[in-house]
């Protein structure tokens, strides 16, 4: 396909005058969009796309969506087509790019764990954007060298030394929190809070703490920190809107700079300069405070610290280890905003839609504060959280119906065949025992639609039932995963590396959470929708255009033990 762009654009620089600079953007402008419905031609016409069923496009920016709906929230309608179709399909996405949906369980085990399959080059650029070349963007063998070295930060020996660090910032939270309700409340004790910006605030301390040994203050703040901010800025757009489409077709146009372009730059731009302080802080700590062992020498057990960047500051200053663990400055500098951004949203946002599903089933609400109000102490260790047996249901069903990334992308790196679980019918009625793919297909794992599917899960899989966790069907112990059996934190070379921390992280805070306050939504549970963009937020139907929120309203427990 690379020599048909490279075709297209001699042709265009064969035609163009370096004089004529208003015809020379017009035509380099054009280029992009060539190679774009040249792509798509050739993606419709090539098989194994076109043998499969699916749904026909019904817009030509959103393809088979209805017009007007953003993809990634069409999360319903990717589970009707699973129904009708099978699960082996296609649809058509934005700018109708054909989408192969893939359900069959030992397929996702296959592409999940192989090589061959990597992330796609548009999730690539969207995460470079936000958060440089860190471990969620590299791919191949620096991909698994990185991996490699960070490991160790994220293992269970590691976690549960931080539990402790994870459980003394929740409570502080809930302390904030507290104090502002006691300024704020009405004669009865409540008061009315957006929960959503305190979570952002409390997980992003956690892991600026834990990872980076960083605190940014935020719990003591009115304010949002202006991390928080600018993501914000940076998350929030009209997908339809002309400054979103136009650069999305035509890349010289995102030269011209956007309020959301300006929020990504400032945001990378503070993180990028923490980064540096607190690396240049703690290779100074280590040159002056360890034992050198030898002139010139620093060995790894002598660098001290059980945050992330500890370790990573050992993989570079270290003598004593081989050039295939070691990281580069720059290595270091990409994985803090990698973990400081993607690790405290998803985070922030599982927590709140485990608080939305416990203010909407009071039975499931009631069992949980009874198993934490009697629990004997206010911070409970990493085996003592997991031993909470209810606030490990509630967290695996909300990880469930509420996963934080709706969907998976990827594509295999060479024409590839996937083995099937059983066979599927193409759209011709001829029955298929393998999948064919090509080069660069995209393919789309809906984490969501899986984790509903009523032939897994049974018939209330649309519903939020902690007490399913005491014996899922046995369908459902198929579903790869690293955490029990979801798809939440995928499986395979892209697991999600932090999913110990992330799950551990959850029920500290909300075990802190019931412990301390009776809450209970402050708007009906029906104003309260999912938007997506990489992570699915909880947004008010009357009144989207403000961000996520989380209403509630909330009093000091009645009791404590």
């Amino acid at each position: 396909m690379s020599h048909i762009f490279d075709q297209i654009c001699q042709v265009v620089s064969n035609h163009i005058s370096a004089t004529q600079s208003t015809a020379t953007v017009i035509a380099l402008s054009a280029v992009p969009l060539l190679y774009i419905i040249v792509r798509k031609v050739r993606t419709r016409l090539s098989a194994p796309i076109r043998e499969l069923p699916g749904p026909k496009s019904v817009s030509w920016v959103t393809g088979s969506v209805d017009k007007g709906v953003w993809e990634p929230d069409a999360q319903d309608l990717q589970l009707e087509w699973t129904l009708k179709y099978g699960r082996i399909f296609r649809y058509y996405g934005f700018f109708n790019t054909a989408v192969i949906v893939i359900t069959d369980l030992q397929a996702l085990n296959y592409i999940l764990n192989s090589p061959e399959f990597e992330k796609t080059q548009g999730d690539r650029k969207g995460l470079g954007e936000f958060l440089g070349k860190g471990l969620l963007f590299v791919e191949g063998l620096r991909h698994r060298q990185q991996r490699k070295i960070m490991s160790p930060a994220f293992g269970l020996p590691q976690v549960k030394e931080l539990t402790q660090l994870i459980v003394e910032k929740a409570n502080e939270f809930w302390d904030a929190l507290m104090a502002e309700a006691a300024q704020s409340r009405t004669p009865d004790g409540s008061f009315r809070v957006d929960l959503y910006p305190w979570l952002n605030k409390t997980t992003l301390e956690i892991i600026g703490y834990a990872g980076f040994n960083h605190i940014f203050g935020s719990l003591r703040q009115v304010e949002p920190p202006e991390i928080i901010e600018w993501l914000r800025k940076a998350t929030l757009f009209n997908p339809f809107s002309f400054k979103f489409l136009i650069p999305a077709l035509i890349p010289p146009a995102r030269l011209i700079p956007t309020g959301r372009s300006r929020a990504i730059a400032s945001m990378r731009k503070s993180i990028h300069s923490i980064g540096q302080s607190v690396i240049s802080q703690k290779k100074a700590e280590i040159l002056t405070t360890t034992e050198i062992g030898g002139k010139g020498r620093v060995e790894k057990r002598n660098i001290q610290g059980r945050d992330l960047l500890s370790l990573l500051i050992k993989a570079n200053v270290a003598t004593d280890i081989p050039d295939s663990a070691r990281m580069t400055d720059e290595d270091i500098l990409a994985q803090v905003p990698t973990f400081m951004l993607a690790g405290y949203e998803t985070s922030s946002v599982a927590v709140a839609w485990a608080v939305y599903a416990l203010g909407c089933h009071p039975a499931a609400y009631a069992k949980l504060t009874a198993e934490a109000r009697t629990f004997y102490t206010d911070t409970p260790s990493m085996d003592e959280l997991n031993g909470m047996t209810y606030l490990d249901y509630v967290t695996r069903e909300t990880l469930r119906l509420y996963a934080p990334v709706p969907n998976t992308a990827r594509a295999p790196t060479k024409d590839t065949v996937v083995p099937l679980s059983e066979p599927f019918i193409d759209r011709h009625g001829v029955k298929r025992h393998e999948l064919r793919l090509r080069k660069d297909d995209l393919i789309l794992i809906p984490i969501l639609a899986i984790h509903r599917m009523k032939s897994l899960w049974g018939e209330d899989a649309d519903e939020f039932k902690p007490e399913r966790w005491e014996a899922i069907p046995e369908a459902a112990k198929a579903v790869p995963g690293v955490f029990g059996n979801l798809l939440t934190f995928i499986t395979g070379t892209h697991a999600c590396i932090g999913y110990r921390f992330a799950v551990n992280e959850m029920k500290a805070i909300l075990f802190s959470f019931v412990r301390s306050f009776d809450f209970e939504l402050a708007v009906p549970p029906d104003q309260i929708t999912r938007k997506s963009l990489t992570v699915s937020r909880p947004f008010l139907t009357s009144d989207p255009d403000s961000g996520p929120q989380l209403p509630l309203i909330i009093r000091p427990a009645t009791t404590s033990d």
